[in-house]
Formats: C-alpha cells, sequence, structure tokens
C-alpha cells in the first residue's frame, strides 16, 4: 500500500519504519526543516515498553539510555512530600532513536500540510501522527489543552533524579528529567500560565545554561472525546486523536501503543487495500484507552474543586487498578494508597 505519514514525531517515525520494513510505500511529510526538527517532550518513558518497540524495529534500545531512574521526588501543596520508587522509568535520547527509525525512509521535511491541499487522494492512506496539531482530522468540541513549556538545559550538578511539583488542584505540574552529562529537561505545564518551579529553578541552579526552548502544548483529552479518529483515508495516529495519560500528561508510549493497534488491523486486512477496517481500529482504541477518560473525570473534577475522594471512589479505583494492571509500562510503582494521598494533596 501507498502511505502518506504527517508528522515524524514519535508515532510518525514508529510506523513509518514498520510499515516501510513490511513493504509498503511511505513518504513522511514533517512540518519543521530537518535542522529544525526536534522531538518535543522530555524523553522519559518506561524501558520496558521502549525495549519492546525498539526490538520490534531492529534497534537495541539499550544504546539509546541516558539516564535510569530509582526514585521520583514528588513536591505537593502545603509542604508535603511523596517518592515513588522506580522501575525502569529511562530518559532516552528520542531523536537519534527516531532519526535511526527513519534512515531509509523518504521524508519531506518543511512540509505543512493542510487538510484543503493535501493530495490525499494520491495515497491509501494518510496517517495524521500531527499531535496536538491534529491537522487533518476535523476539530473537536471537547478539547483540553494544557499550556506548557520546557527547556533543555546543561552544566546542572547536583540533581540526578525525576523531579516534580504537583500545583493545587491539578492545574498543572513542573518536571525535572535528568538526562547525562549534566544536561536535563526542566518545564511546567500550567493552565494558568504561571508555571510555578520554572524561575524558582533557574534561581537555584544560577549556573544552569540553556540549550533550548520548547513550546509544548500537551491535550489531555482522551480518545472518547477526540472523535473522529479518521476521515475517509485520513486516519489519525497517537496524540492526535488523544492517546496521552492525563494524570501525567504522558504521549510517547501510549503513541505507540495506538500505532500497535493500527498495525495490527493493517495486518488482518492485508489481502485488500480497500478493506482497512477503521471501525475496528475505532473500537480497539476506545477500548485500550478507555479508562483514560476515567482519569481525565478526575483531573478536571480535581480542577474544579468538586473531587470527593468517597463520592469519586469507583473512578480512583478504575484508575489504580487499570495502572496496576500495566505497571511495567509506566515505569513506576502503583500504590493505591500513595495515589490516594497524592489525589488528596492536590
Amino acid at each position: 500500500m501507498k502511505f502518506a505519514i504527517i508528522g515524524a514525531g514519535v508515532a510518525g517515525s514508529y510506523l513509518g519504519n514498520m510499515l516501510y520494513n513490511n513493504g509498503h510505500e511511505i513518504t513522511i511529510f514533517e512540518a519543521f526543516k530537518k535542522e529544525n526538527h526536534w522531538p518535543v517532550c522530555a524523553w522519559g518513558a518506561s524501558k520496558h515498553m521502549l525495549e519492546h518497540f525498539s526490538q520490534k524495529a531492529g534497534l537495541e534500545f539499550n544504546q539509546y539510555i541516558h539516564h535510569v531512574g530509582k526514585r521520583l521526588r514528588m513536591e505537593l501543596p502545603n509542604n508535603k512530600e511523596e517518592f515513588l520508587q522506580l522501575h525502569g522509568l529511562v530518559t532516552y535520547d528520542k531523536k537519534q532513536w527516531e532519526a535511526d527509525l527513519l534512515k531509509d525512509i523518504n521524508i519531506k521535511f518543511g512540509s505543512v500540510c493542510k487538510l484543503e491541499t493535501f493530495p490525499a487522494g494520491k495515497y491509501d492512506y494518510v496517517l495524521d501522527c500531527t499531535g496536538f496539531h491534529r491537522a487533518l482530522l476535523p476539530r473537536t468540541k471537547s478539547d483540553f489543552i494544557i499550556p506548557a513549556y520546557e527547556y533543555l538545559v546543561e552544566n546542572i550538578q547536583d540533581i540526578s533524579e525525576f523531579y516534580v511539583i504537583g500545583y493545587k488542584g491539578a492545574r498543572g505540574y513542573f518536571w525535572y528529567f535528568p538526562l547525562s552529562n549534566g544536561r536535563g529537561f526542566v518545564g511546567a505545564g500550567d493552565i494558568d500560565k504561571k508555571y510555578y518551579g520554572i524561575k524558582e529553578f533557574f534561581k537555584r541552579y544560577p549556573n544552569a545554561k540553556i540549550i533550548k526552548k520548547i513550546g509544548r502544548p500537551i491535550r489531555l483529552s482522551p480518545p472518547k472525546l477526540m472523535e473522529p479518529f479518521y476521515n475517509n483515508n485520513i486516519i489519525g495516529i497517537g496524540e492526535s486523536i488523544g492517546t496521552v495519560f492525563p494524570m501525567l500528561g504522558e504521549g510517547i508510549i501510549p503513541s505507540l501503543l495506538c500505532c500497535e493497534i493500527f498495525l495490527k488491523v493493517i495486518e488482518e486486512t492485508k489481502d485488500n487495500a480497500d478493506k482497512f477496517d477503521k471501525e475496528l481500529y475505532r473500537k480497539n482504541v476506545l477500548e485500550k484507552f478507555g479508562y483514560y477518560y476515567d482519569v481525565y473525570k478526575i483531573i478536571r473534577l480535581k480542577m474544579d474543586g468538586k473531587l470527593n475522594t468517597v463520592k469519586h471512589f469507583n473512578l480512583l479505583f478504575s484508575m489504580y487498578r487499570n495502572m496496576k494492571k500495566e505497571e511495567k509500562r509506566f515505569g513506576f510503582e502503583i500504590s493505591f494508597d500513595k495515589m490516594r494521598r497524592l489525589v488528596n494533596a492536590l
């Protein structure tokens, strides 16, 4: 089949690699010029899952690892603090990982694609992997975005672990993710655009050198609120259809899991290029990420000051139960007591 993939981020690069290696004709369109293309996010995810996807794509994941975390410190409102033991949460060279996935593939950098002008009819399928932009899919009425930005910094000498500040009312959070050799990502997402922790971080580390600043809104709306997933032969993959875990704003592994769903449906209908089962894809995405809607409701209730841990126990337990089943996928311990304390503290 002939595919156009719009966006060379985590979903676009992985899908490009897998489809190309399965004999399909692939062209990737990336809005940024090659020298400006930069994979956003703090490059942190589960080692267990990234090993899984790397192996499928023929890559050795260990060569990309920057930092293997041991413990995450969470600073919470009212001077409370919590720690999570980490079980495989790593930072990795996402830029090189994606470049290696794409090394043999035709990429048209500097191509800003719009629905009105893109020649979708030239391809069997067009895959919208544009994340937040959702460039070729219709807008939704229930989208919910957190404004965010981050810095890639260096010359950080005395902080070597993951560190997060949770804002009151779950209205956002600050993060520091260590890389290697004194480098790391520091950033914040905040619905109120106050970004507490950024100024304080640079005051605490006056010798920190900013290498790059990245603006990166985070979509929190789950797939249930991001339909339609497709429009004629255009199909949304990853963050463009809401596969971001709302509690964490984490989209790397969910996007790759969404790719896996797409590839499985492609495999099941490989004998008929005109019969890719879009409804089966939709159904499987909604099933896989169904509990993200419960997590989203918890966040929105907390933001609105309406969350009651007794009244909304079923929502909280749904989040815990599903996260516990996928503990390796998150890369940190899943404890109901800690989860409840965290939600109460925010």
